[in-house]
């Protein structure tokens, strides 16, 4: 009776130990996605004035192509930003699922530690990889590598057409998964304007070094939601977790105070059966 009172109160311990660690977890992702949500509005918004300034360029071009690259030919690939860590349930293996989707001969490039090692279980390695942001101010980093390591691709002939694969959340919903194209790039146009804008260099550089810009706040978009999404699968999960630990410790609670009390009432029946013996 002792030994197995003192087994339950020895796992209890370990699970009051885990529920700390899983509050910590909890608190850090609910952190996290806070961050990234207040954070989004800035990077939507940053992306449709690039947008505009390009429409208005494209503009001042009759002859300015409606897409870049122009041809659009290629190798096709497909961009993974996928969770860094785990402990975001089923949601790496979500985003897996639809990159494996992905026509023959498309490259797979990921964007997330965890999602390359599933990719990599699953028997198809990634073409390329990277490291995820694990906060805001490492966003732009991510889509900068991104960024250049498609440019680099695409300038030697080995990138066509590319697309997004991406988890949103809505108001720290569970997340679901997004498909974006992104090259080739479809150039905005906004139509003539009675005042053409002012420019200092000649319009077909403006508009070469506002599409680079432009993929750059497409790619810092999908990051930051990625990131949203991740802290949001994870904090799902967490609660989840959460939940599930508590159920377990008022079970071994139960179970604990049950013996304490069996244990009493046998050392009651031995004192009084003692007694007896003597008189």
């Amino acid at each position: 009776m002792t030994e197995r009172l003192t087994e339950v109160e020895a796992r209890r311990a370990s699970v009051q130990e885990l529920e700390a660690v899983t509050d910590v977890m909890r608190s850090l992702a609910a952190m996290r996605l806070q961050q990234a949500l207040g954070t989004l509005a800035g990077t939507r918004a940053y992306a449709e004035v690039i947008a505009g300034a390009l429409a208005q360029a494209a503009a001042l071009l009759d002859d300015a192509p409606v897409q870049w690259p122009a041809n659009g030919q290629g190798p096709s690939a497909l961009v993974l930003f996928a969770p860094e860590h785990g402990f975001v349930g089923a949601f790496a293996e979500k985003l897996v699922d639809a990159a494996l989707a992905a026509p023959p001969g498309c490259a797979l490039w990921v964007a997330g530690l965890r999602g390359a090692a599933l990719l990599e279980e699953r028997g198809r390695p990634p073409d390329w990889t990277t490291a995820m942001a694990t906060n805001t101010d490492a966003v732009t980093a991510t889509a900068r590598r991104i960024a250049d390591a498609l440019y680099h691709a695409a300038a030697d002939g080995r990138l066509g057409r590319v697309e997004l694969l991406y988890g949103r959340t809505n108001a720290g919903a569970p997340p679901e998964l997004v498909h974006r194209p992104l090259l080739p790039l479809g150039l905005p146009r906004d139509g003539a304007r009675p005042v053409p804008p002012l420019i200092n260099m000649p319009p077909r550089d403006l508009i070469a070094r506002l599409v680079d810009e432009y993929v750059f706040a497409l790619l810092a978009d999908a990051a930051m939601e990625s990131f949203a999404a991740e802290n949001a699968a994870r904090l799902t999960t967490m609660m989840t977790a959460r939940h599930n630990i508590e159920t377990t410790l008022d079970e071994l609670t139960a179970t604990a105070r049950h013996l304490r009390q069996e244990q009493v009432t046998n050392e009651l029946i031995e004192l009084v059966s003692g007694a007896e013996a003597i008189g």
